[in-house]
């Protein structure tokens, strides 16, 4: 039997992971039959499974690469970033953010697993918020957990809204305000120092 390239396993790695996030976007984590899972990459079983022990691993590794991506943009560019990113997510990748965040809330095993990825994402949010304090970009007269808590908040609530297809009006002027109520203006500095 001829050996296969690692190229070629990493292609069908790839596509099995796409067309599982059709799947699970489509149908949701229970939805997304071995049958579906099938039809969505146009692979057997076997291949399916061949990198992937069960569902359950494949779909953690789905939103595993997701949180790895966020937490990486945040990093490097802050989490108003990452919402002005979202506008171009797929249906696909948005869809496995909301069964994310339906399995946190349902399923404690999965929520104790998923928290080391909300950690990440909030230390990389307030590191960056704090490095941006102590250059004078941030506003100084909240603390930076909370600017931190408003952002993710802000940034599950723009996931959700455009998860359900919905388009978002005037995405970019809400995104800018969001921006403004992080940074330090005149009026933030002088209350900051009475």
């Amino acid at each position: 039997m001829p050996k296969v390239s690692a190229e070629r396993l990493a292609a069908t790695r790839r596509r099995v992971l796409d067309g599982a996030r059709q799947a699970f976007a489509a149908h949701g984590y229970e939805g997304a039959t071995v049958r579906l899972l099938e039809e969505e990459t146009g692979l057997s079983r076997g291949a399916i499974f061949h990198h992937f022990p069960d569902k359950e691993a494949l779909f953690l590794a789905l939103a595993q690469e997701d949180a790895e991506e966020v937490a990486a943009v945040v990093d490097d560019a802050g989490l108003v970033e990452a919402m002005r990113r979202l506008r171009d997510k797929e249906a696909g990748w948005l869809g496995v953010q909301l069964e994310v965040a339906r399995r946190l809330r349902t399923d404690a095993e999965f929520r104790a697993t998923w928290e080391r990825h909300l950690r990440d994402i909030a230390r990389a949010t307030q590191a960056r918020l704090a490095r941006q304090r102590d250059a004078g970009v941030v506003r100084r007269d909240v603390p930076v957990e909370t600017l931190a808590a408003f952002l993710s908040l802000v940034y599950d609530g723009l996931v959700a809204h455009l998860a359900t297809g919905m388009p978002v009006a005037h995405l970019d002027g809400v995104l800018d305000l969001v921006e403004q109520a992080v940074r330090e203006t005149a009026t933030t500095t002088s209350k900051g120092h009475h």
